[in-house]
């Protein structure tokens, strides 16, 4: 890989704004939460939270009310019902979203693209006395790695999320996909 100093410089110039090391790491301190409404069919005694509107769709699965002479739910015609499943309402924090999960590969690639750079630059003089900058931009890439949550760390991203209105709009979230389009067109 040849490179330039000027490729260098910008490279350096991208990596030292503060902006995108106080996103990353609000990031991985406080990665994006989407909240998601689930209603798995379960036993009664597995239910976390029964509502009344669930409980009348309940009814009309096969297999969710028995007739009983014990505790009953209800009475229908002067015959005693319990239920032995029902939809359960639940809610569900799920931080494996597109937005978190590119910012985990931006930084595995910005990590493979300093370590790259700083291999090819390691016994060429003229460029040395940027190879310390270089590691310890690499340094500060593999402690935020670490600190990430596996949940999207290890998560396939098969597509760019370029569209993403979080990537888009939240100010941390921008900062990176900025540096990441800067980084490539570099």
């Amino acid at each position: 890989m040849t490179i330039t100093p000027q490729q260098i410089q910008t490279l350096i110039e991208i990596f030292e704004k503060p902006a995108l090391w106080v996103s990353l790491r609000a990031i991985c301190d406080h990665p994006q939460q989407e909240l998601r409404v689930e209603t798995p069919f379960v036993d009664v005694g597995q239910a976390q939270t029964m509502e009344a509107s669930l409980l009348g769709v309940s009814a009309l699965e096969p297999g969710a009310l028995a007739i009983t002479d014990r505790m009953s739910h209800f009475v229908s015609h002067k015959q005693k019902w319990r239920f032995l499943k029902v939809y359960d309402r639940r809610i569900i924090r799920k931080e494996l979203n597109p937005a978190n999960q590119f910012v985990a590969y931006f930084v595995r690639y910005s990590i493979k693209l300093l370590k790259s750079i700083a291999y090819s630059i390691a016994n060429d003089d003229a460029l040395n006395d940027d190879f310390p900058v270089l590691i310890q931009f690499i340094r500060r890439l593999n402690g935020i790695w670490d600190a990430m949550s596996s949940a999207y760390k290890y998560a396939p991203l098969t597509v760019l999320p370029l569209d993403n209105q979080l990537l888009q709009f939240d100010p941390k979230y921008h900062v990176i996909l900025q540096s990441y389009l800067a980084c490539e067109s570099f």
